[in-house]
């Protein structure tokens, strides 16, 4: 399979995390979650959104980058999601230098 792909839902707490913000003010909300991996261009991307708002209070993108089966660079936000990092480990990426 060339070309992999994830579509689910978590419920997540999340908050915008401020560097002038000691504290973050989380809020439970159910995440919609879409992860795609083409792994004969060494590639992929991730989309996460609150189904609530239709990603008016949390949304976030960006593009992943592979040499063969390890993830080696990523961007669209500081640190990648949890959930998305456990699905590509579960599809077998090497996640070690995330």
């Amino acid at each position: 399979m060339q070309e992999l792909k994830s579509t689910f839902k978590k419920v997540r707490y999340v908050g915008w995390e401020r560097s002038n913000t000691p504290h973050i003010d989380r809020e439970k909300k159910t995440m919609q979650y879409y992860i795609s991996w083409n792994k004969k261009e060494e590639r992929g991307a991730f989309e996460i959104y609150d189904i609530e708002s239709g990603g008016n209070d949390y949304y976030a993108e960006g593009g992943l980058w592979f040499t063969k089966d390890k993830v080696d660079d990523y961007d669209g936000v500081f640190s990648l999601d949890e959930e998305v990092i456990n699905c590509l480990k579960k599809w077998g990426a090497d996640v070690s230098e995330l």
